[in-house]
């Protein structure tokens, strides 16, 4: 649930922020977005993640 929660609020902060820019950029940023939570996800599961920054 935590993860669920971690990727609607990053979308919902960047449609606020990108809601200027032209409609062509939106799949770029959208790409975006998703390559960063993957790695992110992927490099919690494997025990990449900082200990430090764990929520405990």
């Amino acid at each position: 649930m935590d993860k669920i929660v971690g990727v609607v609020a990053l979308i919902a902060v960047l449609f606020l922020i990108g809601r200027g820019l032209p409609g062509r950029v939106w799949p770029v940023i959208l790409a975006g977005t998703l390559a960063v939570i993957l790695v992110v996800v992927l490099a919690e599961q494997n025990g990449w993640w900082p200990a430090s920054w764990k929520v405990r």
